[in-house]
């Protein structure tokens, strides 16, 4: 059994933490894999591999990684995903433009693969692994991730301007138009800033964003869903727009994701934030 779990950070990182994504295996058997499905969530990560084996070589070069910290740059598509049995893995997933502001590292310039963070030059401390292994329960994880994050905040002295914030909000309401009216800029120079800082376009949050707004309604409307009213609800132009992005995020359609949904371990940590699932 597979456990995935979704938490949200402390009150005071939420501008800058989405979530912390816990993977944890049974250990009981390092030679079996799990085959799964990844779906690109905008976000530029930093991956504790605490234990077991994590592959991402289907999008990312260098994708196959064991136990160390690691920076994840967003992939823009589906792609696969395969992990041991005996994985123990915590993604932490900064809001967009955050990771920049912070390691002070353009996303844009990133390749398709995952970083060590000597190749990135970042200073952060590798004792985190051994002092997570070594926690008993989630709720204790999450305390020291929080004060972990909050002291490195701290340390590099981490202000948000006005475009952070922005993108925070565009990353939360999918509102382009709105987006664009807040910036004192042309829309060349934001979209050039944000490609920086992200390494998405304003337009790709944006879709992003909508994704998993449709997502938190299937989440919890799965067996009663209509689609012409859920893709209208969410802006599309109309269901064939809406089902065509969906299958770039997942490779299916909607109906047929929701028969395979136990093959997207993001999907079953997602919003209720504490589930336990068996893949």
């Amino acid at each position: 059994m597979i456990k995935s779990k979704m938490y949200l950070p402390h009150e005071k990182l939420k501008e800058w933490i989405k979530v912390y994504w816990f993977l944890k295996g049974e250990k009981t058997d390092s030679s079996f894999f799990y085959d799964h499905n990844l779906m690109p969530d905008g976000c530029t990560t930093v991956l504790l591999v605490i234990d077991g084996t994590f592959n991402l070589n289907d999008y990312y070069k260098e994708g196959k990684i064991k136990r160390g910290v690691y920076v994840i740059p967003p992939c823009k598509i589906n792609n696969k995903l395969k992990f041991s049995n005996d994985i123990h893995v915590i993604d932490i997933q900064f809001n967009p433009s955050i990771f920049y502001k912070l390691f002070k590292t353009p996303v844009s310039l990133l390749e398709d693969k995952v970083y060590t963070l000597d190749e990135l030059s970042i200073k952060f401390d590798n004792s985190i692994l051994e002092q997570i292994y070594n926690l008993k329960t989630d709720s204790i994880i999450m305390n020291f991730l929080d004060v972990f994050l909050f002291d490195l905040f701290n340390k590099n002295n981490f202000h948000a301007d006005d475009l952070i914030l922005n993108i925070n909000q565009l990353y939360r309401n999918a509102n382009l138009k709105s987006f664009f009216s807040e910036q004192n800029l042309s829309k060349r120079q934001i979209e050039r800033n944000v490609k920086s800082l992200t390494g998405l376009s304003p337009k790709e949050i944006q879709k992003v964003a909508r994704f998993y707004q449709v997502l938190d309604t299937i989440k919890f409307n799965q067996y009663n869903i209509n689609f012409t009213k859920l893709s209208y609800e969410n802006n599309f132009y109309d269901q064939s727009h809406f089902t065509k992005e969906f299958k770039s995020f997942t490779g299916l359609t909607p109906r047929k994701f929701i028969k395979e949904m136990d093959i997207f371990p993001q999907f079953k940590g997602l919003c209720t934030l504490s589930d336990e699932i068996t893949l």
